[in-house]
């Protein structure tokens, strides 16, 4: 069980954590990296020693990373001819999307169940972050941030299971947004996701609830919209 007390800025941040990780979870995290962020664009074909220059890490890292990736849906591997980045098919996003809007409020309402005082000062601390990344037209803060609220959220409300099966379905709604260029949304995004964590803070798990609601909906709307204007 996570000691929610000792949640730092650097629990957010994810220093720690990145200071503890093996090879392999390290091989993982910078190639999602740059397959989330269309560094590694969809369909490009790759090489297992290619990822293994770009993360300056050896190939049994890579291999195991790639072992993940496939799992995630982020990358296919074709037999006898290689492995490439996963196309990005807008139906299975928005699929992605009903999936993790019961996973999300399920551990908005545990969260705010499970906050105590120094969790709450945490997660209204990240609420003005995100806010003022956003203001700020930080992308990179943005996105920082954004990964450090489903982390924080996740240790909160103490339940692995969801955690793990939200994983991959973020990656992939983070990639969508890169992919349909979102940079318009981030003031409304903020403010979305500083209303689920002011929730969570006030120990409000309907209210936490209502708002992971209303999240995974604007995301979900805005990408219908974006499909519709390709």
């Amino acid at each position: 069980m996570v000691d929610t007390g000792e949640l730092t800025e650097a629990s957010v941040e994810g220093e720690a954590a990145a200071a503890a990780e093996t090879l392999s979870e390290k091989a993982y995290r910078l190639i999602e990296d740059r397959i989330v962020r269309l560094e590694l664009a969809p369909g490009a074909r790759l090489t297992e020693q290619e990822l293994a220059q770009r993360v300056g890490l050896g190939r049994t890292p890579v291999r195991e990373a790639l072992q993940r990736l496939v799992a995630d849906g982020l990358i296919v591997v074709f037999p006898r001819k290689g492995i490439a980045v996963a196309a990005i098919n807008p139906l299975d996003v928005l699929l992605a999307l009903d999936t993790r809007a019961v996973l999300e409020r399920l551990v908005a309402g545990a969260a705010a169940r499970r906050a105590t005082g120094s969790t709450r000062a945490a997660l209204r601390k990240l609420a003005a972050d995100i806010e003022a990344a956003a203001a700020a037209g930080d992308l990179e803060r943005y996105m920082q941030l954004d990964r450090g609220i489903d982390r924080l959220l996740g240790e909160i409300a103490g339940n692995p299971f969801a955690v793990r099966a939200l994983a991959p379905l973020e990656s992939m709604a983070r990639r969508a947004w890169f992919y349909f260029r979102r940079d318009e949304d981030l003031k409304t995004a903020a403010r979305y996701h500083a209303a689920v964590l002011e929730a969570v803070a006030a120990g409000d798990p309907g209210g936490a609830e209502a708002a992971s609601d209303a999240l995974v909906a604007h995301v979900r709307d805005g990408i219908k919209a974006a499909i519709v204007a390709l």
